[in-house]
């Protein structure tokens, strides 16, 4: 057994962090929402829950997480969603252990939601969440996968699940990995895995680890579509050896908490969290953000027209939060370079922008802004 099977290693904590902020943000959303009736969290390789050294793995952040939003908000008027967990992994002995993990620490109540374990393998246990997504109504879905590799993985898989759209899936990938046998001695595996994305003669050489992930991320949404957001967080181990996750959905209010999160980790550039990262002697110094590239690519998306609703979204899609793309649009109008108005006709006033999901959802068309001539 791998020794990071045995003792959580920086990078998964790093990986368990994101996940657990995540899990902050939009679970509170989806337990208040009254277009929500039950969450369904499901963790397809699960493990044991536990490490030796200590470290809590994903289901035990689950079923944590389910139990202090439950409890927070039993009694609330806008409260009524249920909490149900289906883990899973081939390994009976993990399965076994998380059990016992689950029963020792007391962190099951039935009156929460419900709770299955099991051991499929992957393909058993993606077919039945396929065909409990069919069934969903009123209810949304989270799927994280885990994989003890990627041979099994396809982007089909990742297709296949969001065409519901009440589903997200957060999936890690051993990029450096990948990276390492891309141009050189590559598997089967990773043949199959790319071109199914993009013919494998089209498939951009990549200089380095992180190149890769941007190729493997473009190509995604690609593969996708606009109807749907898809994001990465990398992990840096050491030097050029980085593990990512990527997360899809097509729901964009998920997809602005899951870059909250990303942000909080990273506060300079929303990109991922670097070994050693968080004891860095100035780690606890208030970053600035890194906008530049942000800001080339929205002075050129506004020289044409466009509402709070498409610049809401098209700062989304960039990988940034939409308090980064009215910061900018604030500095632009304060060098006299904006032109704003209300769908009215009338001058909007100065700092008025209305780049957020409640007016993205409610009044998209509020505010009309373009860079002036």
């Amino acid at each position: 057994m791998k020794h990071s099977q045995i003792n959580m290693l920086e990078h998964s904590r790093a990986k368990i962090k994101l996940l657990s902020l995540y899990m902050d943000r939009y679970l509170n959303i989806l337990n208040q929402s009254r277009y929500t009736s039950d969450i369904l969290l499901y963790d397809m390789f699960c493990g044991k829950g536990v490490y030796e050294n200590g470290g809590q793995g994903s289901p035990i952040i689950f079923l944590k997480k389910r139990k202090e939003i439950y409890y927070q908000n039993k009694g609330s008027k806008t409260s009524s969603a249920k909490f149900h967990c289906h883990f899973n992994d081939i390994d009976e002995t993990k399965v076994e252990k998380l059990n016992s993990v689950i029963g020792n620490k007391n962190l099951h109540y039935s009156e929460i939601g419900s709770l299955e374990i099991t051991s499929m393998d992957y393909r058993q246990m993606l077919e039945e969440i396929i065909n409990e997504l069919e069934e969903l109504n009123r209810e949304k879905a989270f799927i994280f996968i885990d994989p003890y590799g990627y041979k099994d993985i396809r982007a089909e898989d990742i297709k296949r699940l969001l065409m519901f759209e009440n589903a997200e899936v957060l999936l890690f990938l051993p990029t450096q990995f990948m990276f390492r046998f891309e141009k050189k001695s590559t598997p089967e595996s990773l043949k199959e895995f790319i071109s199914e994305l993009v013919p494998e003669q089209e498939w951009p050489e990549s200089l380095t680890g992180l190149e890769f992930i941007e190729n493997l991320l473009d190509k995604f949404r690609e593969y996708l579509g606009e109807d749907y957001f898809a994001d990465s967080f990398i992990i840096a181990r050491d030097v050029n050896q980085y593990f990512c996750l990527l997360f899809f959905t097509s729901h964009i209010r998920g997809f602005e908490k899951m870059l909250e999160a990303k942000w909080k980790i990273d506060e300079e550039e929303g990109r991922g969290w670097k070994y050693r990262m968080e004891n860095d002697l100035f780690s606890k110094q208030d970053k600035t953000p890194k906008t530049d590239k942000l800001k080339a690519k929205l002075a050129y998306f506004i020289q044409n027209e466009r509402t709070n609703s498409e610049l809401y979204q098209f700062g989304l899609h960039q990988g940034y939060r939409p308090t980064h793309v009215t910061s900018i649009l604030r500095d632009f109008e304060s060098q006299g370079k904006l032109e704003k108005k209300f769908k009215d006709g009338t001058t909007a006033r100065k700092n008025a922008f209305y780049i957020n999901y409640r007016n993205h959802k409610n009044d998209p068309s509020k505010i009309r802004i373009k860079l002036k001539e």
